[in-house]
């Protein structure tokens, strides 16, 4: 095959994709861009501000809040779930049974092919503080007095959303993780055993080094949906009480399809892509800068 027929076949294969992410994800942040240099209600005409929203998005408390909120999120649920992703992984990786690897495969994931919104309701029912199941089991068990309106005080309602997600996420996470584990070649932990190492030391020492590629893509993962949280806060508190709970995402929402003003909550939304753009970059060096030591 010729060079030219090869570069042609490239751009072949190339273009679909191309045109789906011009559409689905340029497109949309140009013309955000654009909304957010006009006061517009959505509807009607729109009338030029220049960069007005995005100055008064950096004096805007609420939107400060819902930034350090999203912060918040970010920064609890990436070492949870990394923990947990991993622990789940080094237990079953390291199981003889091969049924149990499978049926825990299933089991795990299960959470994260639920629905969101199905997830953040179920959970609101646990939380109910009167028929609630978490409640009732703590009557029942003797711990009465650790009874509590989970959803209605600052801190663990914002708790209870951040255990959500995790609960409804980690799976995915785990199995990744688990898949790499698997991927190891059996001499190499043959050989370690072989030298004397004990189970733990397998898991830190041989193991944990050869799983850097892996680790990078979950923390990257976790972090964008730690920044892009929606539905668990919305559906549960909506961003309450006294907006400890609302992530950036629902503050946008909120100032269009509440306040309907359009144009601020697209200059939200283009600081937001920019914000999440560079803490991914940042993400990639740290984890990339790593991985090469």
């Amino acid at each position: 095959m010729h060079k030219k027929e090869s570069k042609l076949l490239i751009v072949s294969f190339l273009l679909p994709g191309l045109i789906l992410y011009s559409t689905f994800v340029i497109y949309p942040i140009l013309s955000s861009f654009y909304t957010s240099l006009f006061n517009w209600s959505g509807i009607g005409e729109m009338d030029w501000v220049g960069f007005k929203n995005f100055i008064n998005i950096f004096s805007d408390g609420n939107f400060i809040n819902s930034l350090l909120n999203t912060g918040k999120y970010m920064l609890y649920q990436i070492p949870m779930i990394l923990v947990l992703a991993i622990l789940f992984g080094m237990i079953v990786a390291t199981s003889k049974e091969t049924k149990f690897i499978n049926s825990f495969r299933t089991l795990v994931f299960l959470p994260y092919v639920l629905p969101s919104v199905a997830i953040a309701m179920l959970w609101v029912t646990v939380f109910n503080p009167i028929s609630g199941f978490l409640n009732l089991s703590l009557d029942a068990i003797g711990l009465g007095f650790l009874t509590k309106d989970w959803l209605a005080h600052s801190g663990t309602a914002f708790g209870s959303i951040v255990w959500v997600k995790t609960w409804g996420s980690v799976g995915f996470y785990t199995v990744l993780i688990l898949s790499g584990i698997l991927n190891i070649p059996k001499e190499v932990l043959e050989a370690a055993e072989i030298d004397g190492a004990n189970r733990i030391q397998r898991s830190v020492y041989v193991i944990l080094p050869m799983l850097k590629n892996v680790l990078q893509v979950v923390i990257v993962f976790v972090l964008i949906n730690s920044l892009r949280i929606f539905e668990e806060p919305q559906l549960m508190t909506s961003g309450g009480p006294n907006r400890s709970t609302e992530p950036i995402s629902l503050y946008i929402y909120e100032q269009a399809f509440a306040n309907h003003n359009f144009g601020y909550a697209s200059a939200m939304g283009v600081v937001f892509v920019l914000i999440t753009l560079i803490l991914t970059l940042l993400t990639l060096r740290v984890t990339r800068m790593d991985a090469n030591d």
